[in-house]
């Protein structure tokens, strides 16, 4: 593996989502669940919460027990609007971003694909702030994320043996960089290198598997890339 082929999350681990961002996808969620499901806010985050630990999204176990119609969910939480309606303002104004985060990914060798499970509109929004857009051969987004009609985000396994087909690349010639620690320990055991990027991580397990690497920063993944080689 000369130049790794290179699957990139977003959020926490292209730009730092929980400061800002995050806090207000999950209220909107949060309500969202309130609202279609007619729950209080205290009943709608455990369920929100089940979900996410259960199927890996809370998407999927909406889907799954409650018919909810996937593009609605993901367009009314990520509108960025407080509960009311009201416009909190431009996303860009949320984003934060590495120093020299697009000149760090031009120079790292190999393609990169950016692989999440958010929205593709929210992610193309996101990339634009950063500049890093150029960076990237291709987004695949949680739409992008179908397999005979199913909703298949990260880590269902079928997706990614999908995705990596599609480019003609075996698993050992990826390279999965995420924060999400599930994600890595999945897709691990098919194969593919993995990078824990652990700068946004606020809780550390001590199930680690086999991680190829662990960084804080996009920095510190290019000094030390070559050792995934």
């Amino acid at each position: 593996m000369r130049h790794p082929w290179w699957l990139f999350d977003l959020d926490n681990t292209l730009h730092d989502a929980s400061s800002a961002v995050f806090p207000y996808i999950n209220q909107a969620m949060t309500h969202y669940v309130a609202r279609r499901l007619d729950l209080s806010v205290e009943d709608a985050s455990a369920v929100r919460h089940h979900y996410w630990q259960r199927y890996g999204a809370t998407l999927l176990g909406l889907i799954k027990h409650h018919q909810i119609n996937p593009h609605d969910f993901l367009y009314e939480t990520h509108r960025f609007d407080d509960v009311s309606g009201k416009p909190l303002g431009d996303l860009a104004n949320l984003v934060r971003g590495e120093r020299g985060l697009r000149h760090l990914l031009n120079r790292l060798p190999g393609k990169k694909v950016l692989l999440t499970n958010a929205p593709k509109a929210y992610a193309k929004e996101v990339m634009h702030k950063l500049g890093i857009e150029k960076c990237f051969v291709a987004i695949h987004a949680v739409e992008d994320m179908r397999v005979h009609a199913r909703w298949r985000p990260k880590p269902d396994q079928l997706m990614i043996r999908r995705l990596l087909r599609r480019y003609s690349k075996s698993p050992r010639q990826a390279v999965l960089v995420d924060d999400t620690l599930g994600h890595l320990l999945a897709y691990e055991r098919l194969g593919l290198k993995t990078v824990w990027f652990k700068r946004h991580v606020r809780a550390y397990t001590h199930q680690r598997g086999r991680l190829s690497l662990e960084v804080q920063s996009i920095h510190q993944l290019f000094n030390h890339w070559r050792k995934l080689l």
